[in-house]
């Protein structure tokens, strides 16, 4: 009889560990079978940096619990909720980080699970916020939920030269923030960097690139270029400033940019390829020669091989847009694309007539003598 009552309670005790068993199996099935199909579009990156432990849990972001049999990867719903596959819905809607891990690890044991290791927040929720005014890129920008203000002006382009950098204002439902601090964004902020407050400017031409800056008194074009992000070292070999005002246009070389302070309202161009003076005329040499901003309509005749019994100084002329004009040859300004001309002296002139009427004259004789014949 004992030895029934052994047999009895061995076999009792078998199917209570085999239920136990069973039951742990469904829940792990179970668990398995309630992952949505998209799983694999959720899964998370590691974080980079640490994450405040008074960071705000919002949709978005994505939470990894560790189980002894592998983990799960689950984002917040747009509710501010996390489902955990066979443990129910957990709400973390406007808690801290540290009050979220908190509720979370509660939540499992309160289900009998004693099988959880440990949960961490693996990847922060991203948002859109517009950036607007003195940047580079405005618009729409992504940032993470941990993301300051000088990120999203940093993935906006940047400020402008042109930024006043002593403000900046953020607009959110329906409050402005002016502030000087790097504050951290929410959803749907509006971030205005301010312009410079100034009616005066300089325009810089630079490898197809346009920008403008504020004007400031006594500024060289090397700190104008500077403020602007120019790098004069690629290349530039001559400058050119056109006056708004009244169209006229300057040239000097890249070597004197750190002592030509311009005037308000005035482009200033950098060019990197060497423009070219045009000389023709009573000259040894007729055609191209490279400008110098130094250089006088003298110098060019001068380097092109005229003399005083060829050419008529007096005379010398310049075209220039289509346009006769006549200049000082000694020290009139010679701009980037003038064609020089220097007539012929007198002299040269009637040499020319006899020398025609001498081969004219000679020709007839010869027609004569034929003809005679």
């Amino acid at each position: 009889m004992k030895s029934f009552f052994v047999i009895i309670l061995s076999f009792v005790a078998f199917s209570f560990a085999q239920a136990n068993l069973a039951t742990n199996i469904i829940s792990t099935e179970q668990r398995a079978s309630m992952k949505p199909k998209d799983e694999a579009l959720q899964t998370p990156v590691s974080l980079e940096n640490a994450v405040d432990s008074n960071y705000i849990i919002s949709a978005g972001d994505f939470f990894e619990i560790l189980f002894p049999d592998g983990q799960e990867s689950i984002q917040v719903s747009p509710e501010g909720t996390l489902a955990i596959y066979g443990y129910g819905i957990v709400d973390l809607n406007g808690l801290k980080l540290h009050e979220a891990k908190r509720k979370i690890l509660e939540k499992l044991k309160n289900s009998g699970s004693r099988k959880y290791v440990d949960v961490h927040l693996v990847q922060l929720r991203k948002f859109l916020v517009n950036v607007h005014g003195a940047v580079l890129n405005p618009g729409q920008v992504a940032v993470s939920g941990q993301a300051r203000a000088r990120v999203a002006i940093y993935t906006a382009g940047g400020i402008k030269p042109t930024a006043n950098r002593d403000s900046l204002y953020i607009y959110r439902k329906g409050d402005t923030i002016a502030t000087t601090e790097d504050i951290l964004l929410q959803s749907g902020d509006i971030i205005e960097i301010p312009y410079k407050e100034w009616q005066q400017a300089i325009n810089l031409v630079y490898a197809g690139k346009a920008t403008t800056v504020p004007y400031v008194f006594n500024r060289t074009i090397r700190e104008y270029a500077k403020d602007a992000g120019i790098n004069i070292e690629r290349g530039y070999g001559s400058v050119s400033i056109k006056f708004l005002e009244t169209n006229y246009v300057k040239w000097i070389g890249i070597n004197q940019i750190d002592s030509f302070s311009p005037e308000p309202s005035c482009d200033i161009e950098f060019h990197s390829q060497t423009p070219y003076v045009y000389v023709g005329g009573a000259t040894a040499t007729v055609g191209r020669a490279p400008y110098v901003p130094s250089m006088h309509a003298a110098d060019y005749v001068a380097a092109s091989g005229v003399s005083i019994v060829t050419g008529d100084f007096s005379r010398v002329s310049v075209m220039r847009n289509g346009k006769r004009i006549s200049v000082d040859w000694a020290n009139g300004e010679i701009l980037p694309g003038d064609f020089i001309e220097i007539p012929r002296t007198v002299y040269e002139q009637v040499k020319d007539v006899t020398i025609f009427v001498t081969s004219l004259m000679s020709i007839l004789a010869t027609a004569f003598i034929i003809m005679g014949n």
